[in-house]
């Protein structure tokens, strides 16, 4: 599993951007500079993206078009074939607390076609007191599908979030289980 370290740390000139088609819709992944490090990604435009990755300033930045030969975006057409295995290799880069970069490495290694609570994600990270903290993590999570927070769950087994989201999610989860992953 990829994890850049300290990318926020470095200025950030441009961006790139570039959206593949994913179950029928537009995804759209958001890296900076020179760096192959996706710093968003999600279904959606990637003006609105990069805005929620870095604010206002991604207003000021140029922006160029990430090449047909993306890796993130390769990752995301072999996931589309039933292959979620080029999605960890893609670096992703987050800001966050060390709380909170814990929670998304830990849902990172929630296999593709099944479902982890917020609780054991928390006990994965290290952290079995905190489900609260995990999912404000996946709440906050902005590398959507590198980071799979659509497999986490309440820990009654039911989706949570916003009905737009959860139509999503659970989408994703019904690709995976379709398409044979992770079993």
């Amino acid at each position: 599993m990829a994890d850049a370290r300290e990318e926020s740390a470095l200025p950030v000139h441009s961006l790139r951007v570039g959206s593949v088609e994913l179950l029928g819709e537009t995804f759209s992944v958001v890296k900076a500079g020179g760096a192959e490090v996706v710093r968003a990604a999600g279904f959606g435009s990637p003006s609105s993206l990069a805005y929620s990755a870095f604010g206002r300033q991604a207003e000021l930045l140029a922006v160029r078009e990430l090449g047909d030969d993306d890796t993130a975006l390769a990752a995301v057409h072999a996931y589309d074939d039933g292959d979620a295995s080029l999605l960890d290799e893609v670096d992703v880069h987050q800001d966050g607390t060390e709380l909170r970069r814990a929670m998304w490495r830990a849902a990172r290694l929630v296999e593709p076609g099944t479902l982890a609570s917020y609780g054991d994600v928390a006990a994965i990270a290290g952290h079995p007191r905190a489900a609260r903290a995990a999912a404000s993590a996946c709440g906050a999570c902005l590398v959507g599908l590198f980071v799979p927070v659509h497999r986490i769950v309440r820990a009654s087994g039911k989706l949570a979030g916003h009905a737009d989201d959860i139509a999503v999610r659970q989408a994703l989860i019904d690709h995976e289980r379709a398409m044979g992953m992770g079993r």
